[in-house]
């Protein structure tokens, strides 16, 4: 057995770091103030990883007049993304029936029908997740690598300076 961590998270497009959700490194001090768009412009993301493969980055977003735009994730795409990418990635590797899958208790994991697909995949003792009997500590990103160290990973990646070779 090995856990599935997933977790999703907004990459604002004007640098701005959402310090609750995030934990960063950084040289310089992260607390000073900066001024923030109401609603800044950002990206939905979404990552499944074990210690053996990652399962993909998803970006969530619909086809707009001009160009793509970040849609709001509900629990009809969420759990499209789990029948339609997810699962057939676990089914390719052959390791669905030897994965405990973690995930936070955002709205949209915890809709009727995705914990109906999730308990048909994984039973109720295979998922780690609010609403099931094994709960996810609330608060606690310490517990998922996506909080802990994906997330902060990537924004240093994608709004640093330098170039990478």
């Amino acid at each position: 057995m090995y856990i599935f961590w997933t977790d999703g998270a907004h990459l604002h497009i004007h640098r701005y770091v959402k310090i609750l959700n995030c934990r960063t490194r950084a040289k310089e001090n992260s607390f000073g103030h900066q001024p923030v768009p109401l609603h800044s412009e950002k990206v939905s993301l979404w990552c499944g990883f074990t210690t053996s493969f990652i399962a993909g980055l998803f970006i969530f977003e619909e086809i707009g007049p001009a160009r793509p735009v970040t849609c709001t994730v509900n629990s009809v795409l969420y759990g499209s993304l789990l029948r339609n990418h997810v699962i057939p990635s676990l089914q390719k590797r052959v390791c669905v029936d030897s994965a405990i899958i973690m995930q936070d208790g955002a709205p949209p994991h915890i809709g009727i029908s995705v914990k109906r697909f999730l308990s048909m995949h994984f039973g109720n003792d295979r998922i780690i997740s609010r609403h099931f009997p094994t709960n996810l500590s609330p608060r606690s990103p310490d517990l998922n690598p996506c909080d802990f160290w994906l997330w902060g990973y990537l924004k240093h990646v994608v709004f640093s300076d330098c170039k990478l070779s």
